[in-house]
């Protein structure tokens, strides 16, 4: 019995001896784990707050080497003028910064955008175009008499034509920007030699049966104004100096025409795609055929006297290069 008691007691001890060994072992792996663990987590800490470190250097050293620049707040349609209210002062990164930044507030007050800017988009040079001054000579000038595109809006860009029966096609005014439209009556701004200009076209139209129509601008952002080529007609100058009248008389006229027309479009079944002006032959057909006899002869009249003047001037040229030829001639017998 007491043998196996000292068996027993063994087998106890020994279990023990095990377990604790057991035990002693397990908590060594648990301490050698725990310290990994956190010798890795205080690496990668560590590295953390280097990276960290790394990235605030970078950040102090792009903003020492960044640009100022100018983001939109709000999206802005082409054909804007900018204001301060528009745009808010960022900075850019110098790798970032593009090479036409613009970097002063004063390069924007007074701008105009050439292209739709949506917001948060960086101002370049490109983007925007200045605004002409207002010369002192700008006034606002109301014209019924010239034929628009049934697509016309207002704020678009025209150019102000002229086409004689002959074929010939001058521009009369261009890159005049539509600033009121309603029926055939257009607003525009008009300088003093612009008007004298559409003057002289006016009449030159009603003299002449030709026809005043006007084309928009594709992308008026873009395109350059065209450069007038209608040549003033002295005669039509001479004879609106003469009797000023008669600029009143020629509106008046066109503006009738094109009335008429637009009340003959408008009356038709099939008018829903048609355009506001007729073809310019059919037009001045119609419109000649129907002018009044007594109109007829005081615009005549008008006319004969412009080219009376011309002529005595004419006359009196013809005569003094005359004159100083024979002049020439008698010093060179001598």
């Amino acid at each position: 019995m007491s043998k196996l008691r000292k068996q027993s007691k063994k087998k106890i001890v020994a279990g023990l001896i095990g377990a604790g060994a057991a035990s002693i072992l397990f908590s060594g792996l648990l301490l050698y784990d725990w310290k990994m663990d956190k010798d890795s987590a205080d690496s990668l800490e560590s590295r953390h707050e280097l990276e960290l470190l790394e990235i605030k250097k970078q950040l102090v050293s792009e903003q020492k080497d960044s640009k100022t620049g100018y983001v939109i707040v709000h999206d802005i349609p082409a054909g804007t003028l900018i204001k301060d209210t528009d745009v808010r002062a960022v900075k850019v990164p110098q790798g970032q910064a593009p090479v036409n930044l613009i970097s002063e507030l004063d390069e924007i007050a007074g701008s105009v955008t050439k292209i739709e800017l949506k917001a948060g988009t960086s101002l370049t040079a490109a983007m925007l175009y200045e605004e002409e001054p207002t010369p002192d000579d700008l006034r606002n000038r109301e014209i019924s008499v010239i034929s628009r595109p049934s697509l016309l809006n207002s704020g678009d860009m025209i150019d102000v034509r002229i086409q004689f029966p002959t074929g010939q096609d001058y521009i009369v005014l261009s890159k005049k920007k539509v600033h009121d439209l309603e029926g055939a009556t257009m607003w525009m701004t008009l300088t003093e030699a612009e008007i004298l200009t559409l003057s002289s076209a006016m009449v030159d139209a009603y003299l002449h049966k030709a026809s005043l129509y006007s084309l928009t601008y594709v992308e008026p952002e873009f395109q350059d104004r065209a450069i007038p080529t209608y040549p003033a007609n002295e005669e039509v100058l001479t004879l609106i100096e003469s009797n000023p009248n008669i600029v009143d008389l020629a509106e008046q006229a066109l503006s009738t025409q094109l009335r008429s027309s637009l009340e003959r479009v408008l009356s038709e079944p099939s008018s829903s795609n048609y355009m506001v002006s007729e073809s310019i032959e059919e037009g001045l057909a119609r419109t000649n055929d129907n002018r009044n006899p007594t109109w007829n002869n005081a615009l005549g009249e008008q006319a004969d006297s412009g080219n009376s003047l011309l002529n005595s001037s004419n006359d009196e040229e013809t005569i003094w290069k005359d004159s100083n030829t024979g002049i020439g001639l008698e010093g060179g017998t001598e």
